[in-house]
């Protein structure tokens, strides 16, 4: 049973709605206008974000006028490895367009909280509710009839009120959080650009400056010329190595085949990495990871088991992922589509290579060199060929300091917000069930 009070199906307590592709010959435009046009790309923690956005011209706005999102819509994705992804239409995006590969929760009865219902469908009970009406076998697709079949805890609005009050107070804290990453990671990159791209300090010591926000003593640990290089110019004294050079090791990972999975006999418990568990922001997402028997990861994936401070860089699909294997990942496996670097000098190299492996200069040229195929790839040559700018050691040791506290800082809201995704899905069962007396439950 969902909940002690038994369910709903979603038709019975709102309608369903499909978005609407673009009619025959029409593009969307970068150019913002009053018409914007949400695609699933630019979704992300069940919110529309801004930042990429594509819009209608009036014309083509007018002829799907019909097919938009109102406030406290409820959209589903329903096609392909999608399925699943849920998000919440915020007042800012009433009256907006849909993309045709997602479809919405409209017209909700009054008797139902519409933010319990988006908590509900996140949950990984309404995830499996989801999951379990997914028709095809390769894309998939998710049909309309089957999200009006979807079951929904049919408990008193005062309780979903009580509910959605305690997970909205988590969610804020989770993005809380998120945007102190963002802010964190904005200043790293811009000393790390500044440093190290654009040698911005010797750049002002040349012109007889003080460096800007600089103070005497780092100043002076910074040359006073830029020379030639094969990558152009770069500060005197400062040296190009490969990142080959700074390894112990790089390599990838495998794919176990159905074969050896089917047969193993011991229970799969050692998690196992894919290019769409990195986020942009370099974390892991756990949460999310598969796993695999040990008896396969100690044997015919023992070439791709990971170490603590391994860094990870995806060479196949999305290229270019990059993150650092923490602690409490030490002894997982990854598969052909991420290739691992493992340098001889962590303490020394890490921070510096980590960042330079994110900087343009390096995604770019990792693009530039991506193999067509059946999937886009990048060879390990390639990944090992990658030049890395290695300062002086007082500089190196000055930036590993900055950047050292900055990345730990980043980690740290990285775990908190695990714990309070986790917090969220183990309470939700509770707080359905009545386990948990919501009377006494509040979140300090």
């Amino acid at each position: 049973m969902i909940s002690k009070w038994g369910s709903v199906r979603v038709e019975d307590i709102a309608e369903v709605r499909s978005g609407k592709r673009l009619p025959k010959g029409q593009v969307l435009i970068s150019e913002p206008t009053a018409h914007p046009y949400i695609r699933l790309v630019d979704v992300d923690n069940g919110r529309v974000q801004s930042s990429n956005l594509q819009y209608l011209s009036v014309e083509t706005r007018a002829s799907i006028k019909k097919y938009v999102v109102n406030t406290d819509d409820i959209c589903l994705a329903i096609v392909g490895h999608t399925i699943g992804m849920v998000f919440y239409i915020e007042d800012q995006w009433d009256d907006v367009n849909l993309t045709e590969n997602a479809a919405r929760i409209t017209n909700l009865s009054s008797s139902f909280n519409p933010r319990f219902i988006y908590y509900y469908l996140t949950s990984p009970i309404g995830q499996q509710e989801i999951i379990s009406r997914k028709v095809g076998s390769a894309q998939g697709k998710l049909p309309l009839y089957n999200i009006k079949s979807l079951e929904i805890p049919n408990i008193p609005r005062i309780i979903q009120d009580k509910v959605v009050g305690i997970l909205d107070s988590l969610s804020l804290k989770y993005e809380l959080n998120a945007e102190t990453n963002q802010t964190l990671e904005q200043t790293a990159q811009a000393i790390f650009k500044s440093w190290f791209v654009d040698f911005d300090p010797v750049k002002a010591k040349m012109n007889g400056k003080q460096p800007e926000g600089m103070d005497e003593a780092t100043a002076s640990l910074f040359p006073e010329k830029l020379v030639e290089s094969e990558l152009g110019l770069i500060p005197e004294g400062w040296e190009l190595k490969t990142l080959k050079s700074l390894s112990e090791k790089i390599s990838k990972g495998t794919t176990p085949s159905k074969m050896d999975l089917e047969s193993a006999t011991d229970e799969p418990f050692i998690r196992f990495i894919k290019v769409r568990d990195i986020n942009e922001q370099g974390e892991i997402l756990r949460s999310k990871l598969e796993n695999i028997p040990d008896s396969i990861h100690t044997t015919k994936l023992k070439r791709s088991i990971l170490k603590k401070e391994d860094i990870l860089f995806s060479i196949a699909g999305t290229i270019g992922r990059v993150a650092i294997v923490d602690q409490d990942l030490d002894n997982v496996n990854t598969n052909q589509a991420v290739a691992f670097v493992r340098l001889k000098e962590k303490q020394t190299y890490l921070p510096l290579v980590y960042m330079t492996l994110r900087e343009n200069r390096l995604q770019q040229k990792a693009i530039a060199s991506i193999v067509q195929g059946v999937q886009a790839n990048l060879s390990l040559a390639n990944v090992g060929d990658m030049e890395v700018i290695v300062p002086s050691e007082d500089i190196l040791n000055l930036w590993n300091k900055q950047y050292s506290s900055i990345l730990q800082m980043i980690k740290n809201n990285f775990a908190q917000s695990r714990e309070l995704a986790s917090l969220r899905d183990t309470l939700l069962p509770k707080l359905l069930s009545g386990e948990i007396d919501l009377a006494e439950t509040t979140i300090k």
